[in-house]
């Protein structure tokens, strides 16, 4: 292999790992400010805003020396934001109208941290409770709405974003494990924890949260592998670049 590939391969292996890495900045939204690590404003000024930015700015950039970046990760979001709505349709329900979920923890939750309604996420719940607010997101301020639906449906993409780069086109189902993996996360994620135990447990039957999430997350997975399978034009992953695979488009 000659040199001027083999910068080619690492230039693009950089930039995947680079692009997975700030794909992480949604999810770790909640999970560093839950755990007092870093403020909720501080983080969302210095590492979730310019993480949405930086990821836009690689896959517009790239367009033209790396276009294989810059499709996967724009497949990778269409595909996880369109699965988001698959997985609406399972959740909104569920804490809607079945109640086995206790409240809009994924986009009345984290609209009323990013308007600054309040500085963590207990301090959220004091609030829906002095008010007697319902805890879903028909009834949150609107700036709260529009806030925490763009970063709920923003985290969808960043999965898919990940999933694109690191499965690569795959098989269909592998989305199906990718969700499964999600949905593991989310049931040890430490704001659930911190207010109905994990994976829910203390929270009616014990089981509610968790199966209605694994739904949710399983129809999530399997929209997103069958949309990147469709919309993908190559197989290369993570793992293919650092191989001794040819690219391709």
């Amino acid at each position: 292999m000659s040199d001027a590939i083999q910068k080619n391969k690492q230039s693009q292996v950089g930039l995947t790992v680079l692009v997975i890495i700030l794909s992480g900045g949604s999810v770790s939204y909640l999970i560093l400010g839950s755990l007092s690590m870093v403020s909720y404003n501080e983080f969302r000024n210095f590492a979730l805003i310019p993480s949405v930015i930086a990821i836009f700015a690689v896959a517009i950039l790239s367009h033209k020396k790396f276009p294989h970046i810059s499709k996967r990760i724009f497949v990778g979001m269409a595909s996880g934001t369109v699965a988001t709505l698959a997985l609406e349709i399972i959740r909104i329900p569920g804490y809607l109208f079945t109640k086995w979920i206790p409240m809009d923890d994924m986009m009345m939750l984290p609209g009323m941290l990013l308007t600054e309604k309040a500085s963590t996420i207990m301090g959220v719940q004091k609030i829906i409770m002095e008010s007697g607010m319902q805890m879903n997101l028909f009834v949150a301020p609107i700036d709260a709405i529009v806030a925490g639906t763009l970063w709920h449906f923003w985290n969808g993409a960043t999965f898919g974003i990940v999933y694109s780069l690191l499965i690569g086109k795959g098989r269909w189902w592998y989305g199906l494990m990718w969700g499964f993996i999600i949905e593991i996360g989310m049931m040890l994620a430490p704001w659930l924890i911190m207010m109905k135990g994990p994976f829910g447990i203390q929270y009616m039957d014990g089981y509610n949260i968790f199966i209605i999430s694994l739904v949710a997350h399983i129809a999530f997975g399997a929209i997103l592998g069958i949309l990147v399978q469709k919309w993908k034009k190559d197989s290369i992953s993570i793992i293919g670049l650092k191989g001794k695979r040819s690219i391709g488009n």
